[in-house]
């Protein structure tokens, strides 16, 4: 085994392409909290420091589904199902008396910005708000006015989320409508807060010709009330039937989990290098705007949730967006989803007994540290199934390798000092099968090695 480590890790980092970013990265480094607080329990020391070990950059609140029917000042998400059952026709307004039930029995009375703010304020997080579309009150004020006076920075409002999507279509709600409620919400931020930037919705890609989501966007695009578009992207690698980021059917298309998964591989790396980079030009040649991708992920499945698979996607992803000039537009993400009780999305899951934590947790805290203004990437290389970003500390030169290796199922980290002794450490996250399932504290195999 150290044999196979040291070969790889003294993999050339010579002749690599040039993309230097002098932007800050750090909003890229974001995580949604939708259904967290219903969940996870703020005052488990266990669980806000698991999340302060992530050093998120960013939270967003109250989430998508969720934000679209929040209401300042009441109990939990303030939720009234009369306006949900009146805009929503999907699974929603199950959900939200799920929800609603949860919150009944463990008793919170209090609205969940009070443990978003502080979760916020553990972490030192930013916030990006969303905003409720079906209500024609100041909320969105209220809640920008409430962070605010407890010093956490907003980075920018969504004026919605997912609204193009059929669930509020078949209830009659279109693009005026939206137009008119986000243009209004727009107005009504920027003349109390002119510096803070607001994001719209846009509808998924890849309709036909005179497809209604083609149509939301035309005419979307039109206007320039907004700062940023916002987007959605969740990585489709397994066949079958698949609703709003989750998949319903799936068809098994080979005899075993080894070749399965390697399809799954070879659809994700496509994704990845060819998919996400055209989807991403489309958005910004029809916007001209830069994008919000508010919730990412692997497409939901029990399939390929909380696998080292997973884990190998997301840091992927997070990597290519701050190195790959294709994604140079992008300039905030949250990962969906923080913490909840579902086993594809949720970093922490939390089903009434003790804290779960997931397959994407620790390559968070392996890659974190580059979110920051601190480090400027400055190479990237890809090899067949591999890919290797190279990072420099702008204040003592250290810098930070990470190799991606598909074939081989390894995250590798090797950390090298600026300094005469040169002293470097290389951390390898690993597993012998992509479909292979993290324990309940999140873990593979993991070697550490200093030199």
């Amino acid at each position: 085994m150290k044999k196979i480590l040291l070969i790889l890790l003294c993999l050339p980092v010579l002749g690599f392409g040039q993309f230097n970013l002098d932007e800050s990265n750090s909003n890229v480094f974001g995580f949604a909290t939708s259904n967290t607080f219903t969940y996870c329990n703020i005052d488990d020391t266990s669980f806000v420091n698991s999340v302060k070990r992530i050093n998120p950059r960013v939270l967003r609140f109250p989430g998508g589904a969720v934000g679209n029917f929040y209401h300042f000042g009441g109990p939990g998400y303030g939720f009234s199902f009369h306006e949900i059952d009146e805009f929503h026709n999907g699974k929603f307004p199950k959900r939200s008396r799920g929800l609603e039930e949860s919150r009944r029995k463990k008793n919170h009375q209090h609205d969940y910005i009070e443990d978003f703010i502080s979760l916020s304020k553990a972490t030192g997080a930013k916030a990006v708000l969303v905003a409720n579309p079906f209500i024609l009150t100041n909320d969105i004020i209220l809640m920008i006015d409430k962070l605010k006076d407890n010093n956490i920075e907003v980075v920018g409002v969504e004026l919605g989320s997912e609204l193009s999507n059929k669930s509020y279509y078949d209830k009659g709600y279109n693009i005026k409508d939206y137009i008119q409620f986000a243009n209004h919400c727009s107005n009504m931020i920027k003349k109390k807060f002119p510096s803070l930037l607001t994001a719209v919705v846009a509808a998924p890609l890849g309709k036909s010709r005179g497809h209604r989501h083609n149509l939301w966007n035309k005419e979307l695009a039109k206007y320039n009330f907004y700062d940023a578009v916002i987007i959605h992207s969740y990585a489709k690698v397994i066949k079958g039937k698949d609703k709003y980021g989750e998949m319903i059917s799936e068809l098994n298309e080979k005899k075993n989990k080894e070749d399965q998964f390697n399809l799954y591989k070879e659809r994700a790396l496509q994704y990845l290098t060819l998919d996400y980079p055209k989807e991403v030009k489309e958005y910004s040649d029809l916007f001209k705007r830069p994008i919000w991708v508010t919730e990412w992920n692997l497409q939901m499945s029990k399939t390929t949730g909380n696998t080292f698979f997973q884990s190998l996607f997301v840091v992927n992803f997070l990597l290519e967006i701050i190195s790959n000039s294709d994604f140079s537009n992008i300039n905030l993400t949250t990962y969906h989803n923080l913490g909840g009780r579902d086993l594809s999305g949720s970093i922490f899951m939390n089903q009434d007994t003790d804290l779960e934590i997931h397959s994407t947790y620790y390559p968070m805290i392996m890659v974190e540290e580059v979110f920051s203004d601190d480090f400027l990437f400055t190479e990237r290389k890809t090899i067949d199934q591999g890919f290797i970003y190279k990072f420099l500390n702008r204040k003592n030169n250290n810098t930070i390798v990470y190799t991606l290796d598909w074939s081989e199922k390894k995250i590798i980290r090797s950390d090298s000092k600026g300094t005469k002794d040169n002293i470097s450490k290389k951390i390898v996250f690993y597993s012998s099968n992509l479909y292979d399932i993290a324990n309940k504290q999140g873990m593979f195999e993991l070697d550490t090695v200093i030199y």
